[in-house]
C-alpha cells in the first residue's frame, strides 16, 4: 500500500499534533519574540491567518518550559475560548446583571485553571511540581479541599479533577437557583488563577518563572468575559503573567474594562497584526509563505525552494517578458528626459502586466496563473489561503500517477497543473458563495447571501472593465466606499462584515485622499478572480466607488461604466515592501 503524506496540510491549527506543530512553524516574520516576553499582547488577524498556530507554538505542549539562558522562564498555558465552559449562557437567563458578571468570570476562571493545570502536567519532571508536599499543602489551604492533598495522585491531576468537579458544583446550584449558594463560592481571577500561580512560582524551580496565558478566538467570549479580561490586562504588575490575546473580529472587539474605563494600546497592550497588505517577494508575508512551503518541503525531504517546486509558466514568463519589453519602450517616449526614470519605472509597474491580460482577454481561453509568487498572491495574505492551493496541486500530481511511480518523490508541480487547480478552486469558491453561503455562515439570511453574491459578481464585472480600459490603476482589486449616509450604512455595512466572516472580502486600513486621515478599505478575496480573467497580483491602489452604487450592485445593478481618466486614485502605499 502506498503512504500518502502531503506536505501542505491545512487543518485548522487546534487539530495539529505539538511535534507536527513545533516542525513547520517559522518563528521568522511571525513577532514571535513579542509574545515571549512580559507584555500584554494582542494578536488580531482572519481566520487562518496563524493566530492559533502562534499561541500553540508558544505553548507548553509545544514548548515545554522554556529556558534559553536568561530569565524570565517562559511557561505558555493555552487557553481556548471555544469551549462548552466559556461558552455558558446561564448569565443570558438573569435579571441581574451582576450576578450575570459573576457567572461569566467564573466559569472563564475554572477554564483557565484547568488550562494551567494541563500546561503544568506538561513540564518536565525534574521541575519536581507533583512532588513537593509545601506547593500541595498551600493549594490545599488556600481552597480548603483536600482532594489537593491526595499524595497519591499526581499534583497536576488532582488540580484538574478539582476544577472539574467545581464546575459540575456550580452547574448544579444554577440549575437549582440557588443562585446565593452560587455566588458564595463562585470564583474570581484573583481567587482562583493568581492563587495557583503564585504558589507554582514559590518552587525553587520555579521562582523565574513567567506564565503566558495565551486566550485564543477571545472574540468568542461574551460581553462580561471581554471586560473582565480587558480588567486583567490594565494589571500593572507583570512580573507573574501576560496575556497574549487572539482576536479574529477586529472591527467587533470592544476594549472596555469591568470597571467602565478601557485599556489603551501602547500604555496597557501592544497589538500584533498577522494581516498583511502586500504579497509581493519582498514584503513581509512574502518572505514568511517561502519560509512556510520550504519548511513544508524540506520536512518532506524535497530538496527545493517554493519557486523551484511551484514554477512559473515559461510561456507566461516569454509574453510578459515581451509587454514589459513594449511597456518600457512606450514610457521612454512619454517620460524622455533624464531624469524621468522613477516616472518610466511607474509606468511599467502599471502597464507591462495590463498589457498581458488584455491580450488575453481576446482569446478564449482564461489566462494560466502559475509560479509560486501568483499563489503567494492568491493567498491575500493569510497563511491558509496559501496552503490550500498547494494541498490540492500535490495531491493532484500525486493522483496522475501510475502505481509504479507513487513511491518517488515529487521534486515540482508543473505549471498547468497549478493553473488547473487555481481555476477548479477559483470556480469551486463561486459555486459555494452562490448556493452554500447562507447555510454555512451564521446569521446569514438567504437574501443577505443573495446580495453578496450581486456584489461579488458586479466587483468582478466591474474589475475586468478597468482592467480591459482603464488607464487610471487599471489592475485595481481593491475598493473603499464613500458618501456613506446613514440609511446606506445599515445596508451596506451588515453585507460587508458577513462577507468578512465567511472570508470573501478582508479589511484593512489605508491612507485616506485627505492628509493625514485614515479609512477602511476592502479587499476582495483574490481565490475568486482566475476564472473572471483578472489579475491576481493586483496593484497597490483601490477603487473609490459611492455607497449607493455599492448597495445598487449588491441588488444586481452593473456598476456605472469607468470613466477613462488618468487621474490616479489613492495608492494604498508608497513601496512594494
Amino acid at each position: 500500500m502506498t503512504s500518502y503524506n502531503n506536505p501542505f496540510e491545512y487543518e485548522q491549527a487546534t487539530t495539529l499534533t505539538p511535534e507536527f506543530v513545533k516542525k513547520v512553524f517559522i518563528e521568522d516574520h511571525n513577532f514571535t519574540r513579542f509574545i515571549q516576553s512580559t507584555k500584554n499582547i494582542f494578536l488580531i488577524g482572519e481566520r487562518g491567518s496563524g493566530k492559533s498556530m502562534t499561541l500553540l507554538y508558544n505553548s507548553a505542549a509545544v514548548q515545554g518550559l522554556r529556558k534559553d539562558g536568561t530569565d524570565p522562564w517562559y511557561v505558555g498555558v493555552y487557553v481556548p475560548c471555544n469551549t462548552t465552559l466559556t461558552h455558558k449562557r446561564e448569565y443570558e437567563l438573569l435579571p441581574e446583571i451582576g450576578l450575570a458578571g459573576v457567572i461569566s468570570e467564573h466559569f472563564m476562571v475554572l477554564n483557565i485553571a484547568y488550562a494551567i493545570a494541563e500546561a503544568l502536567s506538561l513540564l518536565p519532571d525534574d521541575i519536581g511540581l507533583n512532588n513537593d508536599t509545601k506547593l500541595r499543602d498551600e493549594l490545599r489551604y488556600v481552597f480548603d479541599d483536600e482532594l489537593l492533598s491526595n499524595g497519591t495522585q499526581q499534583l497536576t491531576e488532582a488540580l484538574k479533577l478539582y476544577v472539574q468537579r467545581e464546575s459540575r458544583r456550580s452547574q448544579v446550584a444554577l440549575n437549582g437557583l440557588r443562585r446565593e449558594e452560587f455566588r458564595e463560592k463562585a470564583f474570581s481571577f484573583s481567587t482562583l488563577v493568581l492563587p495557583i500561580l503564585q504558589a507554582v512560582r514559590r518552587l525553587p524551580t520555579l521562582s523565574h518563572a513567567h506564565f503566558l496565558l495565551l486566550i485564543d478566538d477571545a472574540h468568542d467570549l461574551n460581553p462580561f468575559q471581554k471586560a473582565v479580561l480587558n480588567s486583567w490586562i490594565a494589571y500593572r504588575d507583570r512580573s507573574l503573567f501576560s496575556l497574549k490575546i487572539a482576536v479574529a473580529d477586529v472591527f467587533g472587539y470592544d476594549f472596555k474594562t469591568a470597571s467602565g474605563g478601557s485599556i489603551l494600546e501602547g500604555h496597557d497592550f501592544l497589538t500584533i497584526d498577522l494581516q498583511k497588505p502586500f504579497q509581493s517577494p519582498g514584503s513581509d508575508f512574502g518572505k514568511l509563505a517561502r519560509d512556510v512551503i520550504a519548511r513544508r518541503l524540506s520536512n518532506a525531504g524535497v530538496d527545493a525552494s517554493a519557486d523551484q517546486f511551484f514554477p512559473e509558466s515559461a510561456d507566461f514568463a516569454r509574453d510578459l517578458g515581451k509587454c514589459k519589453g513594449e511597456a518600457q519602450k512606450e514610457a521612454l517616449s512619454k517620460y524622455p528626459g533624464v531624469n524621468s526614470e522613477k516616472q518610466r519605472n511607474d509606468y511599467v509597474y502599471k502597464y507591462a502586466r495590463v498589457k498581458y491580460f488584455r491580450e488575453r482577454a481576446t482569446k478564449a481561453n482564461l489566462p494560466q496563473y502559475s509560479g509560486f509568487d501568483t499563489i503567494s498572491h492568491v493567498s491575500t495574505g493569510v497563511i491558509r489561503n496559501l496552503l490550500r492551493p498547494c494541498y490540492w496541486m500535490y495531491d493532484a500530481v500525486f493522483s496522475a500517477r501510475d502505481e509504479h511511480q507513487k513511491h518517488l518523490p515529487i521534486t515540482l508541480v508543473p505549471a498547468d497543473v497549478q493553473s488547473r487547480v487555481l481555476h477548479e478552486q477559483s470556480e469551486s469558491l463561486w459555486k459555494w458563495v452562490e448556493l452554500s453561503l447562507s447555510s454555512s455562515i451564521d446569521n446569514c439570511p438567504l437574501e443577505d447571501a443573495k446580495h453578496i453574491f450581486n456584489l461579488l459578481n458586479n466587483l468582478g464585472v466591474l474589475f475586468r472593465h478597468r482592467l480591459q480600459t482603464a488607464r487610471s490603476e487599471p489592475r485595481a482589486i481593491a475598493f473603499s466606499i464613500s458618501a456613506m449616509t446613514k440609511e446606506l450604512e445599515a445596508q451596506v455595512l451588515p453585507l460587508l462584515h458577513i462577507a468578512r466572516r465567511a472570508q470573501l472580502i478582508y479589511f484593512r486600513m489605508g491612507p485616506a485622499k485627505d492628509d493625514g486621515k485614515r479609512e477602511t478599505y476592502y479587499v476582495p478575496n483574490r481565490m475568486l478572480w482566475p476564472v473572471r480573467g483578472l489579475d491576481v497580483v493586483g496593484q497597490h491602489a483601490r477603487v473609490s466607488l459611492k455607497a449607493r452604487d455599492v448597495w445598487a450592485a449588491a441588488q444586481g445593478i452593473s456598476f456605472p461604466a469607468v470613466v477613462d481618466t488618468e487621474t490616479a486614485q489613492a495608492e494604498l502605499f508608497d513601496a512594494e515592501d
